[in-house]
């Protein structure tokens, strides 16, 4: 959509029915197997790579070595038959050495990506956030907008953010619940036009997120509109006090919506300087960091949803102690367990592919097989190459 299309008109769809939507599975859809079954899938794949498990982990050892957290130990069957779960790295490692997708290998030990993007749907109400879709295709007045499993961060066009019910300044505009896009390529001096004061942004400030009106004062500084909570009614410098995130340019519209409910906001001399914006290079640690500062959140309240993202999924394995989230930000190291990686996707609104590159495994799937796999049945018949 161009810039004059956005000024004269805001896209608007059904959430419910957009493609957005369905691509993410339901929250009672995780994969659910069954210790033994899996580890028969697993064996069953390999056999299909024309590997054996010792095979495997010798080519881990040669190319990674034996002591770091990529390395497969011939043994790595017999644990998934206990119902220890692999290593995120060990993950790496099986794509790597067999050609097959991270993602499909991901699935196979029972960890569907997909379900950080409806979970992140189903947990953010009150506040603004980020929200990342993997494997989905947009739908946008009868075109297709294609999201790449692999998005590289330097090139993606789009951000998606929820409206949450204490950020909809611009209510009944935009609703609460609604998920918005925004378009980074816009030209600077669209802010200086004449139909300036139509266009909306998403725009990252002191408070956390907001879908606005921005007006400029002058190089250096803007005002968020409409001078509400949680927006500060004095103007921010930008790079420092807020931040354009994109040009928004369509809404897809929630079936049903809670009314705006703004939350305080702090004085001016109360608010703090922005730290640097999240790029290429980010570790892990700061990602953490930045992304908890954007979403709004306490470690208290990030503490609370990862307990409401364990009850949705049934598994407490992706509940996070609150002495842990601190040590997350402190210790700049992955997590070893697959689930709470998952966790902080959903509730910082992280992309999985950026914090894995910040977590020092940068995955490319480009040159691998997809795995085309099967429900388990007793005759091992598990899945297709292609």
């Amino acid at each position: 959509m161009s810039t004059c299309a956005a000024a004269s008109t805001l896209a608007r769809g059904s959430l419910e029915k957009s493609a957005f939507y369905l691509a993410g599975c339901s929250p009672n859809a995780a994969p659910k197997y069954d210790k033994y079954a899996r580890a028969a899938q697993l064996k069953q794949i390999l056999r299909q790579a024309g590997l054996t498990m010792r095979q495997v982990s010798a080519l881990t050892c040669k190319r990674y070595g034996k002591k770091t957290p990529y390395f497969v130990p011939p043994t790595f069957l017999y644990k998934q038959k206990n119902g220890i779960t692999p290593h995120i790295c060990q993950i790496v490692a099986l794509s790597q050495v067999t050609g097959y997708r991270f993602a499909d290998w991901m699935n196979v030990c029972g960890f569907d990506l997909k379900l950080i993007l409806s979970l992140q749907l189903a947990v953010h109400t009150e506040r603004t956030a980020i929200v990342t879709p993997i494997d989905a295709v947009l739908e946008c007045d009868s075109s297709l907008i294609p999201w790449r499993s692999r998005p590289e961060q330097s090139n993606r066009r789009y951000f998606f953010a929820k409206i949450g019910s204490r950020d909809a300044v611009l209510y009944p505009k935009i609703l609460p619940g609604s998920v918005v896009r925004a378009d980074r390529c816009y030209s600077p001096h669209v802010l200086d036009g004449s139909y300036a004061d139509d266009l909306l942004w998403l725009v990252e400030h002191p408070g956390g997120l907001a879908c606005c009106h921005v007006k400029r004062v002058d190089n250096e500084h803007i005002v968020l509109l409409p001078n509400r909570p949680p927006l500060s009614a004095w103007p921010l410098r930008l790079s420092r006090e807020a931040r354009i995130l994109g040009l928004v340019d369509l809404e897809l519209r929630p079936r049903q919506s809670n009314p705006f409910d703004p939350m305080y906001i702090p004085k001016k001399s109360e608010l703090l300087t922005m730290p640097p914006h999240a790029g290429n290079g980010t570790n892990f640690s700061r990602l953490l960091r930045l992304s908890r500062a954007r979403t709004g959140l306490t470690l208290r309240a990030a503490h609370q949803m990862t307990i409401r993202v364990a009850q949705l999924l049934r598994n407490r394995d992706y509940s996070i102690p609150l002495g842990l989230l601190s040590d997350y930000e402190a210790m700049n190291k992955l997590p070893r367990h697959i689930a709470k990686i998952m966790s902080l996707c959903i509730i910082y609104g992280i992309d999985f592919w950026e914090m894995m590159e910040a977590g020092g495994s940068r995955i490319n799937d480009s040159d691998k097989s997809h795995l085309f796999i099967s429900p388990l049945d007793e005759s091992n018949d598990l899945l297709r190459t292609a």
